[in-house]
Protein backbone atom coordinates (compact mmCIF):
# COMPACT_ATOMS: atom_id res chain seq x y z
CA UNK A 1 0.00 0.00 0.00
CA UNK A 2 -0.20 2.24 -1.47
CA UNK A 3 0.69 1.29 -4.74
CA UNK A 4 0.48 -2.38 -5.04
CA UNK A 5 -2.88 -4.41 -4.83
CA UNK A 6 -3.68 -7.64 -4.99
CA UNK A 7 -6.89 -6.85 -6.81
CA UNK A 8 -7.85 -6.09 -10.47
CA UNK A 9 -8.69 -2.74 -9.11
CA UNK A 10 -6.30 0.45 -9.81
CA UNK A 11 -4.72 1.76 -6.48
CA UNK A 12 -5.33 4.83 -4.83
CA UNK A 13 -2.41 6.22 -5.99
CA UNK A 14 -2.75 5.12 -9.03
CA UNK A 15 -5.91 7.16 -9.39
CA UNK A 16 -4.87 10.11 -7.62
CA UNK A 17 -1.80 10.22 -10.36
CA UNK A 18 -4.34 9.68 -13.35
CA UNK A 19 -6.17 12.52 -11.69
CA UNK A 20 -2.75 15.11 -12.48
CA UNK A 21 -2.97 13.55 -15.51
CA UNK A 22 -0.27 11.22 -15.43
CA UNK A 23 -0.30 7.92 -17.71
CA UNK A 24 -0.29 4.55 -15.83
CA UNK A 25 2.36 2.35 -17.74
CA UNK A 26 2.15 -1.10 -15.49
CA UNK A 27 4.84 -3.93 -15.95
CA UNK A 28 3.84 -7.54 -15.85
CA UNK A 29 4.66 -8.93 -12.14
CA UNK A 30 7.95 -10.52 -11.62
CA UNK A 31 9.56 -9.33 -14.74
CA UNK A 32 11.94 -7.22 -14.80
CA UNK A 33 13.13 -7.49 -18.49
CA UNK A 34 10.82 -5.47 -18.82
CA UNK A 35 12.06 -2.41 -17.90
CA UNK A 36 15.45 -3.70 -17.84
CA UNK A 37 17.28 -0.14 -17.80
CA UNK A 38 15.02 1.47 -14.61
CA UNK A 39 15.58 -1.56 -12.85
CA UNK A 40 19.39 -1.69 -13.20
CA UNK A 41 19.05 1.87 -12.39
CA UNK A 42 17.12 0.95 -8.91
CA UNK A 43 19.89 -1.89 -8.43
CA UNK A 44 23.16 0.59 -8.42
CA UNK A 45 21.10 3.29 -6.17
CA UNK A 46 20.32 0.27 -3.68
CA UNK A 47 24.02 -0.39 -4.00
CA UNK A 48 25.19 3.16 -3.17
CA UNK A 49 22.63 4.25 -0.90
CA UNK A 50 21.39 1.98 2.00
CA UNK A 51 18.50 3.50 3.79
CA UNK A 52 18.44 0.89 6.61
CA UNK A 53 22.06 3.06 7.39
CA UNK A 54 20.82 6.25 7.07
CA UNK A 55 20.48 8.42 10.04
CA UNK A 56 17.08 9.69 9.51
CA UNK A 57 15.14 10.96 6.06
CA UNK A 58 16.76 13.57 5.59
CA UNK A 59 20.25 12.15 5.56
CA UNK A 60 18.35 9.20 3.30
CA UNK A 61 17.61 11.61 0.45
CA UNK A 62 20.81 14.00 0.98
CA UNK A 63 22.26 10.33 -0.19
CA UNK A 64 19.88 10.08 -3.00
CA UNK A 65 20.17 13.38 -4.43
CA UNK A 66 24.12 12.66 -3.92
CA UNK A 67 23.83 9.35 -6.05
CA UNK A 68 21.43 11.04 -8.59
CA UNK A 69 23.67 14.06 -9.40
CA UNK A 70 26.64 11.60 -9.33
CA UNK A 71 24.64 9.05 -12.43
CA UNK A 72 23.71 12.51 -14.33
CA UNK A 73 26.51 14.62 -14.02
CA UNK A 74 29.72 12.67 -13.80
CA UNK A 75 29.77 9.27 -15.35
CA UNK A 76 29.79 9.78 -19.46
CA UNK A 77 27.57 7.57 -21.80
CA UNK A 78 29.29 6.07 -24.86
CA UNK A 79 28.62 9.01 -26.77
CA UNK A 80 31.29 10.59 -23.89
CA UNK A 81 28.70 13.02 -23.08
CA UNK A 82 26.39 12.53 -19.30
CA UNK A 83 23.35 12.02 -19.04
CA UNK A 84 22.54 16.07 -18.66
CA UNK A 85 24.12 16.51 -21.50
CA UNK A 86 22.50 13.92 -23.85
CA UNK A 87 18.77 14.30 -22.28
CA UNK A 88 18.79 18.41 -21.43
CA UNK A 89 14.82 17.99 -22.25
CA UNK A 90 14.18 15.87 -18.83
CA UNK A 91 15.52 18.93 -16.89
CA UNK A 92 12.72 21.38 -18.02
CA UNK A 93 9.23 19.84 -16.88
CA UNK A 94 6.86 22.32 -17.81
CA UNK A 95 4.41 20.54 -15.60
CA UNK A 96 6.13 20.12 -12.21
CA UNK A 97 3.59 19.35 -9.22
CA UNK A 98 2.68 21.42 -6.61
CA UNK A 99 0.47 20.77 -3.59
CA UNK A 100 -0.43 24.14 -3.38
CA UNK A 101 -2.32 23.69 -7.09
CA UNK A 102 -3.34 20.36 -6.96
CA UNK A 103 -6.83 20.71 -6.49
CA UNK A 104 -6.64 22.76 -9.63
CA UNK A 105 -4.69 20.25 -11.47
CA UNK A 106 -6.52 17.34 -10.22
CA UNK A 107 -9.80 15.99 -12.37
CA UNK A 108 -11.95 13.69 -11.72
CA UNK A 109 -12.90 13.38 -15.10
CA UNK A 110 -9.62 11.83 -15.97
CA UNK A 111 -10.44 9.33 -12.83
CA UNK A 112 -13.76 8.80 -14.52
CA UNK A 113 -12.56 7.95 -18.06
CA UNK A 114 -9.43 5.79 -17.18
CA UNK A 115 -11.81 3.53 -14.47
CA UNK A 116 -14.23 3.28 -17.50
CA UNK A 117 -11.81 1.47 -20.05
CA UNK A 118 -12.28 -1.50 -16.94
CA UNK A 119 -14.28 -4.40 -16.60
CA UNK A 120 -13.91 -5.55 -13.66
CA UNK A 121 -15.51 -9.55 -12.36
CA UNK A 122 -16.70 -10.49 -9.26
CA UNK A 123 -18.05 -13.45 -7.65
CA UNK A 124 -21.37 -12.58 -5.85
CA UNK A 125 -21.24 -13.04 -2.14
CA UNK A 126 -24.15 -15.03 -0.86
CA UNK A 127 -25.49 -12.06 0.77
CA UNK A 128 -26.07 -10.84 -3.14
CA UNK A 129 -23.38 -8.11 -2.41
CA UNK A 130 -20.15 -7.48 -3.93
CA UNK A 131 -16.94 -5.08 -3.34
CA UNK A 132 -15.32 -2.55 -4.98
CA UNK A 133 -12.34 -0.94 -3.75
CA UNK A 134 -13.70 -0.92 0.47
CA UNK A 135 -17.23 -0.85 -0.30
CA UNK A 136 -20.00 -3.00 -0.75
CA UNK A 137 -22.39 -2.97 -3.30
CA UNK A 138 -26.09 -5.02 -3.56
CA UNK A 139 -25.63 -7.36 -6.69
CA UNK A 140 -28.86 -9.40 -5.65
CA UNK A 141 -29.30 -12.02 -3.87
CA UNK A 142 -30.42 -14.14 -7.36
CA UNK A 143 -26.85 -13.99 -8.33
CA UNK A 144 -25.58 -15.19 -5.37
CA UNK A 145 -22.14 -16.95 -5.85
CA UNK A 146 -22.52 -15.70 -9.47
CA UNK A 147 -19.52 -14.11 -11.23
CA UNK A 148 -20.21 -10.65 -12.65
CA UNK A 149 -19.00 -8.19 -14.95
CA UNK A 150 -18.52 -4.23 -13.35
CA UNK A 151 -17.98 -1.22 -15.75
CA UNK A 152 -18.01 2.19 -14.54
CA UNK A 153 -20.38 4.68 -17.10
CA UNK A 154 -18.80 7.74 -16.64
CA UNK A 155 -21.38 9.40 -17.70
CA UNK A 156 -23.93 8.81 -14.69
CA UNK A 157 -20.49 7.92 -11.97
CA UNK A 158 -22.60 4.45 -11.42
CA UNK A 159 -20.94 1.20 -11.76
CA UNK A 160 -23.20 -1.06 -14.05
CA UNK A 161 -23.30 -4.98 -12.93
CA UNK A 162 -23.98 -7.34 -15.95
CA UNK A 163 -24.13 -11.01 -16.22
CA UNK A 164 -22.19 -13.80 -17.95
CA UNK A 165 -24.27 -12.71 -21.13
CA UNK A 166 -24.20 -8.97 -20.91
CA UNK A 167 -27.64 -8.27 -19.83
CA UNK A 168 -27.17 -5.10 -17.32
CA UNK A 169 -28.83 -6.34 -13.57
CA UNK A 170 -28.05 -3.40 -11.77
CA UNK A 171 -26.87 0.56 -11.16
CA UNK A 172 -25.08 1.42 -8.36
CA UNK A 173 -23.89 5.15 -7.57
CA UNK A 174 -19.72 4.89 -7.37
CA UNK A 175 -19.11 5.96 -3.51
CA UNK A 176 -15.58 6.33 -3.89
CA UNK A 177 -15.22 8.59 -6.66
CA UNK A 178 -14.20 11.60 -4.71
CA UNK A 179 -11.24 13.92 -5.17
CA UNK A 180 -11.23 13.85 -0.79
CA UNK A 181 -10.74 9.86 -0.81
CA UNK A 182 -8.31 9.43 -3.54
CA UNK A 183 -6.11 12.15 -2.79
CA UNK A 184 -6.04 11.12 0.76
CA UNK A 185 -5.34 7.47 -0.14
CA UNK A 186 -8.22 5.92 1.67
CA UNK A 187 -10.11 4.07 -1.09
CA UNK A 188 -8.94 0.44 -0.34
CA UNK A 189 -8.82 -1.29 3.31
CA UNK A 190 -5.38 -1.30 5.18
CA UNK A 191 -4.48 -4.52 6.36
CA UNK A 192 -2.89 -4.95 9.69
CA UNK A 193 0.72 -6.08 9.50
Amino acid sequence: MPWGTQSTLPSAMGLWLVGLGIELRYGRPARSTDNAVVERSHGVLDQWVVPEQCADFTDCQQQLTWAVQTQRERYRLANRQTRRQSYPGLYTNERSYSPDAEPQQWSLDRVRHYLARFHFQRKVERNGQITLFANHYSAGRQYARQYIEIQLDASTDQWVMRDEYGHELRRQPAKELSYELISQLRLAKRRRP
